[in-house]
């Protein structure tokens, strides 16, 4: 047998990055609707630390890994974006210094930033705040939350008061994942 070789990968149909500042006036966090003031900063070729406005802001990954010692003497809040396509390795000697982590979702079909979100809660033991934001829906946010998202941006046509709901849509779960819930398997046995 041969392999086809005219056969081509299909190209990206969706950047890994933030294309446009993002503001959204509400949040979810720990599963309560709070407001919200963050301004996500888009990561252009030509984003310098000048062009930041002051406030709440998100950066994108390699302008905090040029700039953090500036980054820091900011005031307000400081998070770092990690695009789906980004290490968070890269942050591991700074996680002391970030009060919270921006994951970008631009398309809810690609899954790495559940992976990222996972690595920085089991791997890295980071606590600060994991906030998905962009393309997240209803049926993401609690498998969101097993692997370590705790504060979530949705599109505008997401009701966040609906999605509040998500929290609670299953009682029982089969693998273990960041958020150490208790297994449904360890729960049989010990009634046995």
């Amino acid at each position: 047998m041969v392999a086809n070789r005219s056969i081509k990968a299909r190209p990206k149909a969706t950047p890994d990055r933030i294309q446009e500042n993002i503001q959204t006036a509400q949040a979810i966090l720990d599963h309560a609707i709070v407001d919200n003031d963050l301004l996500h900063i888009a990561e252009t070729e030509e984003l310098t630390i000048g062009d930041l406005p002051e406030g709440n802001i998100s950066v994108p990954l390699n302008l905090w890994l040029e700039n953090k010692d500036d980054l820091k003497r900011r005031s307000g809040v400081l998070a770092v974006q990690i695009a789906a396509d980004e290490d968070p390795a890269d942050l591991i000697d700074d996680l002391a210094d970030i009060s919270m982590i921006v994951l970008p979702f631009v398309s809810h079909v690609d899954g790495r930033s559940y992976t990222h979100a996972s690595t920085l809660r089991k791997r890295y033991n980071y606590t600060g705040e994991i906030r998905a934001i962009g393309d997240v829906k209803f049926d993401q946010l609690g498998f969101l939350t097993r692997v370590g998202c705790n504060a979530f941006e949705l599109p505008e046509s997401e009701n966040l008061s609906t999605a509040l709901r998500a929290f609670s849509e299953f009682s029982e779960v089969y693998q273990p994942s960041a958020d150490q819930s208790r297994l449904i398997f360890s729960r049989r046995r010990a009634i046995h």
